[in-house]
Parts: C-alpha cells; sequence; structure tokens
C-alpha cells in the first residue's frame, strides 16, 4: 500500500509508523536535499545536515500546527538545521560590525540560459558566509534585520556579506560562462 498523501502520512507518522516516515522521506526527499545544497559546499555535507533535519522532523512531528503545509514546515526545519550546521562549522569568523548606508553591488541580467544545477554550484563556491547570508536573503527571503538575528550580526554585516556574495557570484559567471552580463539600475 502506498501512502501518498500529506494528511495520512502525518498521521501515521504520529502513530511513529515506520512506512509512513519513509513516505514522507521519500515524497520530500529531492526538495530538501536541494534547500540544503544550498547551503552546503557539497553533496555529502548536504546529505548529513538532510539527515539531522529529518530526525528533527520525526521527533517533533507532533509540534506541526497545521497552519501552513507540511512542506513548508518541513523546508523550515531544513533551513534551520542547515543555520545550525553553518554555526557550529564556522572558524574564526568575523562580520563586518559597521552598519552600510546602502546596498551598493551592482544587479546583473544573465543572457542566455544556465542551468539550475550550474548555479547552485557557482552558490556552493562561495565563502560559508556569503552563500549562508545569500541563500537565506535571495532563497529564503529573509530580511536582513532576521539575518542579523539568527547569525548573531549586524545588520550591515549581512548587507555587506550579501553585496560581497553577489560580487563573487558575478566574477565566477564571468570566467565560467561565455555569456555576457548586462548591467542594469
Amino acid at each position: 500500500m502506498k501512502i501518498a498523501d500529506d494528511k495520512e502520512i502525518l498521521l501515521g507518522c504520529l502513530r511513529n509508523d515506520g512506512r509512513s516516515q519513509k513516505a514522507l522521506f521519500d515524497k520530500y526527499y529531492s526538495d530538501m536535499l536541494a534547500v540544503c545544497l544550498r547551503y552546503t559546499k557539497d553533496k555529502d555535507e548536504a546529505k548529513d545536515v538532510l539527515q539531522d533535519a529529518f530526525i528533527k522532523v520525526f521527533t517533533k512531528i507532533d509540534t506541526f500546527n497545521r497552519q501552513g503545509t507540511l512542506k513548508a514546515w518541513i523546508q523550515s526545519i531544513m533551513v534551520h538545521t542547515a543555520l545550525d550546521h553553518y554555526r557550529s562549522t564556522r572558524r574564526d569568523m568575523k562580520l563586518l560590525e559597521a552598519e552600510l548606508e546602502k546596498d551598493e553591488f551592482e544587479e546583473a541580467e544573465v543572457e542566455g540560459a544556465i542551468e539550475y544545477e550550474e548555479i547552485l554550484q557557482l552558490i556552493q563556491k562561495l565563502p560559508d558566509t556569503q552563500r549562508t547570508i545569500f541563500n537565506l536573503y535571495v532563497m529564503e527571503g529573509y530580511s536582513h534585520k532576521e539575518i542579523a538575528v539568527e547569525l548573531s550580526t549586524t545588520e550591515g554585516g549581512s548587507k555587506w556579506h550579501l553585496c560581497e556574495a553577489r560580487k563573487t557570484l558575478k566574477k565566477l559567471l564571468e570566467s565560467n560562462y561565455p555569456v555576457k552580463l548586462k548591467e542594469y539600475a
């Protein structure tokens, strides 16, 4: 018997049913691995984060309040677990403490198609802090204030690292792909 719908899977997981837990894992594995890959250097590290996050999902499934989707709740756990992993592995990281008056970065539009996997590989080349802040801001929609709280830094430090991440990504795009980047205001 294949369990497919989230309500049925959730009820089974609440009963600690192994088949339901496997169904939940199988259903969301690919999507959640993609989330973890955005915060890690490689697939092995992402799988470690994913495993830790799914353990949290299964142990905290009874706290799911059903106000949002199960997928969104699981994704939130993935992001927070990735952030915990980031915090535990960073060494001697010093964030810029001065507030920046404004974001001074160049927006770029890529002419030509670049595959998702290629973009992900470029994001994974970013230094840990830049990669984490880029993902929180761009991919997850966190504000600089929220990032500052999550990472125990300042809003200015968050803005600076985002600016640096964008500059680094632009350089990586220019050096790795024969496309022209068109700047716009």
